[in-house]
C-alpha cells in the first residue's frame, strides 16, 4: 500500500507557500461553462471582450469581468417614454437600492425609451473553484432578476393606483 498524500514542499518563511500556488483566475471561458451548466446559452460577446450574452425568462443577460469583479445584469426593454417615466422609475429603484446590498435596480434610456436593469456584482478573485463560481453566478442571477422584478411589480402597482384614480 503506498501513501498518496504528497507533502507540502517546505519553505523558510511558511507565507512562501502561497506565492507558488497557481491559483485558477476566473475568466470569462469559466463563467460561460458555469452558465451552461445550467443551461443558461451565455454565448461570448462577438465585439466586445471578457463579455458574455444571453437570453433567459424573457429577458437579455450580460455577464462582464473587470478585473476580479463579475458582472451580471439583466435587461428589459420598455416602449415608454424615458423623458416621462423616468422620474417614476428613479423614486421606486431607488427606494429598492436604498436597502439592496445583493442586487440593485437601474434605468437606463435606449433611444428614448425607458430600459429597466436588475444588476449583481460579486468578487471573484484567484482561486475560486467551479463550485463557488457556480453558485455565486447562481446567486447573483436571481439577485439581478429579482431587483428588476420587484421594481417592476412596483411600478405595476403604481400605474394601477393612477389608472383607479383617473376612473373615479
Amino acid at each position: 500500500m503506498t501513501d498518496a498524500t504528497q507533502q507540502a514542499p517546505e519553505f523558510e518563511n511558511p507565507y512562501e507557500f502561497f506565492s507558488h500556488t497557481d491559483l485558477p483566475a476566473v475568466t470569462l471561458e469559466r463563467v460561460i461553462a458555469s452558465l451552461n451548466e445550467d443551461d443558461f446559452g451565455a454565448v461570448a460577446h462577438p465585439e466586445t471582450p471578457n463579455m458574455a450574452v444571453a437570453q433567459r425568462n424573457d429577458l437579455d443577460w450580460v455577464f462582464s469581468i473587470t478585473d476580479e469583479l463579475v458582472r451580471v445584469e439583466c435587461v428589459l426593454p420598455t416602449e415608454l417614454d424615458f423623458a416621462e417615466i423616468a422620474p417614476v422609475f428613479h423614486v421606486i429603484t431607488n427606494e429598492l437600492n436604498a436597502a439592496a446590498f445583493d442586487g440593485r435596480a437601474l434605468v437606463g434610456d435606449v433611444d428614448g425609451h425607458a430600459e429597466l436593469r436588475g444588476d449583481a456584482t460579486f468578487t471573484a478573485g484567484p482561486g475560486m473553484n467551479d463550485d463557488q463560481l457556480f453558485h455565486a453566478l447562481n446567486y447573483a442571477v436571481f439577485a439581478a432578476q429579482e431587483a428588476l422584478l420587484g421594481t417592476l411589480d412596483n411600478f405595476n402597482e403604481f400605474a394601477r393606483t393612477v389608472q383607479e384614480r383617473d376612473a373615479e
